[in-house]
């Protein structure tokens, strides 16, 4: 017999009730966010420097996403920025193969 208990229960419950709609968020139209590309040219506008040692990259020295300063996961990305000793970091919505990168806000 299997004991199941309450607080497993309604845990199962709860992301039976969750889980969709937390796919459905991470699918949603991102299209209004701002572009990568150009958040990226504000911010060396502004004096910030991208981290190229952050991001992954292939046996031939090239980043292995669009920008030495970026690392992703299946959807969400990150890049990392410095300036004077200080850093940042800006999530990015990765999107398709051949859609820009966006800016999480």
């Amino acid at each position: 017999m299997i004991s199941f208990g309450f607080a497993r229960a309604a845990t199962l419950v709860a992301f039976l009730l969750v889980g969709p709609a937390a796919a459905r968020a991470q699918e949603a139209d991102a299209s209004f966010l701002p572009i990568y590309r150009e958040y990226r040219d504000q911010l060396i506008a502004q004096g910030w420097r991208p981290d190229a040692n952050f991001g992954l990259k292939l046996a031939s020295g090239r980043p292995l996403y669009r920008f030495p300063e970026v690392l992703c996961g299946p959807k969400i990305c990150h890049a990392r920025w410095l300036r004077s000793g200080a850093d940042r970091v800006v999530t990015l919505i990765r999107g398709e193969l051949d859609e820009e990168y966006r800016v999480s806000q």
